[in-house]
């Protein structure tokens, strides 16, 4: 596992299972072709760290920090991610499932091609982006904000957005089903009887 902690000491075409870190910075390195399960990183920082083809399953993020990192082809499955930020980071193909994401933040990131499927992200916050193809399927995002993110080309029909916050001027072009019109009436200052 030192490898692992090691500042720029680049990890390639490993499996790692039941590791436990705490409030820890990992920074300047890269993950390539790595397997992660049954995992712990509570309150990690990862900065300027790049992960390329990385599976992450069941791992709890929860608190953790991605600040300046390149997600590329990595999948987060029944991962805890409550309280985890991505900041000023590039998710590209990327694919999140079954996550517990509660008041998880993606703020000023480059997103190419996320999918977040089957997942609660209660309060979630998604800031200062304009993501190119994003996928939503069967995600809670009660209470979720949208603040300066472009939900355009967005397919938001099979979600819970009830109290969703976005400015209406980010909704051009996102596909909602009929019941959730209900839900956006307030904010595009409509009056229902």
């Amino acid at each position: 596992m030192n490898e692992f902690l090691e500042d720029t000491t680049d990890v390639y075409e490993k499996k790692y299972k039941d590791l436990k870190l705490l409030e820890t910075t990992i920074k300047n390195k890269t993950f390539g072709n790595v397997q992660i399960s049954s995992s712990s990183f509570f309150s990690i920082s990862f900065d300027n760290v790049i992960f390329n083809h990385v599976v992450f399953t069941h791992v709890d993020f929860s608190n953790s920090n991605f600040t300046n990192c390149g997600l590329h082809y990595c999948q987060f499955v029944d991962c805890k991610m409550i309280g985890t930020s991505f900041s000023e980071s590039t998710l590209k193909f990327c694919k999140f499932h079954n996550i517990s994401g509660r008041y998880m933040s993606i703020c000023s990131c480059k997103i190419h091609d996320l999918s977040i499927t089957e997942s609660d992200l209660l309060e979630a916050r998604f800031l200062e982006s304009f993501p190119n193809k994003f996928v939503f399927e069967n995600v809670n995002l009660k209470n979720a904000e949208f603040n300066m993110f472009s939900l355009k080309n967005v397919d938001l029909s099979t979600c819970n957005i009830e109290n969703f916050l976005i400015d209406p001027k980010y909704l051009r072009g996102v596909t909602l089903n009929y019941s959730q019109m209900v839900d956006l009436a307030p904010i595009l200052g409509i009056l229902l009887k």
